[in-house]
């Protein structure tokens, strides 16, 4: 179990660190065609949406820190629960300070996929 803990965890690292290189190459294989993020302002978006936002220039990704990773396995689903300093702007939209997230995987294709993301953001 926890190999698989660490490999959904390398997985969390490689999509934070395409957010913020802005590569969706590598986003691509990671998130899943469903994806599904719900922001720290409650905007819902899906995969095409974020994926144009990213090309238009609109979303760009300065920072995600995460701490406090934690994964909850159940089977082939994976919750990941993690706290991050970050800074996202979207369109006139800033996301910048602590936020909360929680992340649903599944393993298909061999691999982890992100379908699902809620994120709010945290009272100082």
């Amino acid at each position: 179990m926890a190999g698989h803990d660490d490999e959904l965890i390398e997985v969390h690292h490689e999509r934070i660190a395409a957010l913020v290189a802005g590569d969706l190459d590598a986003l691509d294989a990671i998130v899943g065609d469903d994806l599904v993020f719900v922001n720290a302002n409650g905007r819902s978006m899906r995969k095409p949406e974020i994926f144009a936002a990213f090309k238009a220039g609109t979303m760009s990704v300065q920072q995600i820190d995460s701490s406090d990773i934690e994964v909850r396995r159940y089977g082939d689903t994976a919750i990941l629960a993690y706290r991050a300093l970050t800074t996202v702007q979207d369109g006139d939209n800033l996301i910048d300070g602590l936020t909360q997230n929680t992340c649903v995987f599944v393993h298909r294709d061999g691999r982890w996929q992100m379908v699902s993301q809620h994120q709010c953001s945290v009272a100082a």
